[in-house]
């Protein structure tokens, strides 16, 4: 007797909540939408409107060079100009040799069924299968030989033994 006194108390609450969560998921589908009605209008007076000025300083790390990038102004802010942008007239300078970098020659392996020969270099501690007219980090190969390869650097040849 006890337990059909509460199935009989539980199955009307249990019908309740059922009929309420199958009301709102029809009436989300098929009723109807509500639109929010008021509508808002702001009106913009142009002439208030300021000019946006900002400045972008660029002084970080290139991630390919690995240098920082000098900023140099291109506009002058002095007021006798007017702000007008001025110029950097720099006077060309003669670039300057870079310096060779370092190169070990590994070797030779050679095709017995061709003549195509190609070298082991190590150019600045990475290491390279290279081919005659070959170009590493600027380096072009001009000969590869059994103890020695012949390399051009800024049109300097010059000899790399083992």
């Amino acid at each position: 007797m006890k337990k059909k006194k509460i199935l009989y108390t539980m199955l009307p609450l249990v019908i309740l909540v059922w009929s309420f969560v199958f009301y709102q998921l029809f009436s989300s589908f098929f009723g109807t939408p509500n639109y929010a009605k008021e509508e808002f209008q702001q009106e913009v007076n142009i002439a208030e409107i300021k000019k946006d000025t900002f400045l972008i300083v660029a002084d970080y790390r290139d991630p390919f060079l690995g240098k920082k990038r000098k900023v140099s102004s291109s506009f002058s802010s002095s007021p006798s100009q007017g702000n007008q942008p001025t110029r950097n007239i720099k006077a060309k300078q003669p670039k300057a040799e870079k310096v060779w970098p370092t190169i070990l020659y590994k070797g030779m392996i050679k095709n017995n069924n061709s003549d195509r020969r190609v070298g082991i270099l190590n150019v600045d501690g990475k290491e390279f299968l290279i081919k005659e007219d070959d170009t590493v980090k600027e380096v072009t190969i001009v000969s590869i030989g059994k103890n020695a390869v012949t390399v051009r650097f800024q049109k300097e040849n010059r000899e790399i033994t083992k």
